[in-house]
């Protein structure tokens, strides 16, 4: 059992204590871990990536990305007009399949 004392930033708890500490059933626990994990899971490629999965320049993929048109996302820091470009693995796929489809015909 796991001590009432405040819990710091630095603490780890095994499942099974977290459940004893707040009174949940551990497999509710997993289960909401398990739905959090899923929604994080989600990831981007960066204009460098896409150049190497390509096999073509950084000026390649932005060209392929403004012709096709979908959403690029812009990281940009306060105070900053551009940060570094994120494209979440959906649009990749698509257009990945497009260019397929364009060469097999």
């Amino acid at each position: 059992m796991v001590s009432r004392k405040a819990l710091t930033p630095q603490d780890s708890l095994t499942i099974s204590e977290f459940a004893d500490l707040f009174g949940f059933p551990p497999s509710a626990i997993i289960a909401a871990i398990e739905r959090q994990r899923g929604s994080y899971n989600k990831p981007f490629y960066s204009i460098e990536d896409l150049a190497d999965r390509w096999i073509c320049s950084r000026a390649t993929v932005y060209a392929v990305l403004k012709e096709t048109e979908f959403k690029v996302f812009d990281l940009a820091h306060r105070g900053k007009k551009k940060g570094p470009k994120r494209i979440p693995v959906a649009v990749v796929q698509k257009i990945e399949q497009s260019r397929m489809k364009t060469l097999a015909a």
